[in-house]
């Protein structure tokens, strides 16, 4: 939603670019995204999303930052719906700054952020005037929350834990990774393929054949996404329905004010759960 950067626009003078997007792919102009960091007057910071938790497509953040540096700006990934599903290098993705949220990895609800250690330190930030002001505690402005680091933690070394065997942690992150690639792989290409056999349904976003999370964003004709939902629950088959938060997308896709249907698979959900979700959403598209 670009309304409240809208409002910076007039109240500090704050220039906002925003690049077009191809709706019926879920996708960004590539032409635009070049222009708007190339094209004119240098950016001061190009923020980008990694991945879109409403259509599950992904953006090619490694050389959107090597534009950003071209132009002498900086640049901030939001990597909160891909950091589940790819394992983050911020060595290789090339950003100054990234941001996720354990949630989204079977953790709390804790925000992550890194960033580089120079920048973060040059950071006009609101503090209180007893606390640190050392990286990174000159970010927090209280007690910091122990039990959500601890938590966090332990998220991460669950997906550490999926593929087993040796070797560090980053390791063996990098096979969990590996094998929740495969198996989410298979299960979106099922489920894609699967909606567009259903007539009344319409998908959005990219095919499995293009980079993209296992997240299928959909709807049935006739059926509200929400009254799709809440049917689908009583056979315990639970998506998500809405705009996400993603709501400039939404409208993108000419679908306010219901939103679309949001189903993923997870490390936990299972082939069965696929065909299940099918045949329901088959069956409520015939009445």
């Amino acid at each position: 939603n670009v309304a409240p950067w809208r409002a910076l626009e007039r109240e500090r003078g704050i220039a906002i670019r925003c690049v077009r997007m191809h709706p019926e792919r879920g996708t960004l102009d590539e032409a635009d995204l070049h222009d708007a960091i190339l094209g004119g007057i240098p950016p001061k910071l190009v923020a980008i999303g990694a991945a879109s938790n409403a259509l599950g497509t992904i953006n090619d953040v490694s050389a959107i930052c090597a534009m950003a540096r071209k132009a002498g700006a900086l640049s901030f990934v939001d990597a909160v719906h891909y950091a589940p599903h790819n394992l983050v290098d911020v060595a290789a993705i090339g950003c100054d700054f990234l941001a996720c949220s354990a949630y989204k990895f079977y953790g709390p609800h804790v925000g992550v952020l890194w960033g580089r250690r120079a920048l973060i330190e040059a950071l006009d930030v609101p503090k209180l005037e007893p606390a640190p002001n050392e990286t990174s505690e000159r970010l927090e402005t209280g007690t910091q929350n122990h039990e959500g680091i601890v938590g966090a933690g332990a998220a991460v070394d669950f997906l550490a834990a999926i593929a087993g065997g040796g070797g560090s942690r980053r390791e063996r992150l990098a096979r969990s990774f590996a094998v929740l690639h495969e198996h989410g792989q298979r299960q979106v290409t099922r489920l894609w393929n699967g909606l567009g056999e259903i007539e009344g349904v319409t998908r959005f976003g990219v095919s499995p054949d293009a980079p993209r999370t296992p997240t299928v964003a959909f709807v049935i004709d006739g059926v509200s996404p929400e009254y799709a939902a809440g049917k689908l629950a009583e056979r315990a088959l639970f998506v998500s329905h809405g705009d996400f938060y993603a709501l400039t997308v939404i409208e993108r896709l000419g679908q306010m004010p219901d939103g679309v249907i949001r189903a993923g698979c997870a490390c936990y959900t299972s082939d069965d759960e696929v065909e299940r979700l099918l045949t329901a959403v088959r069956e409520e598209s015939r009445g």
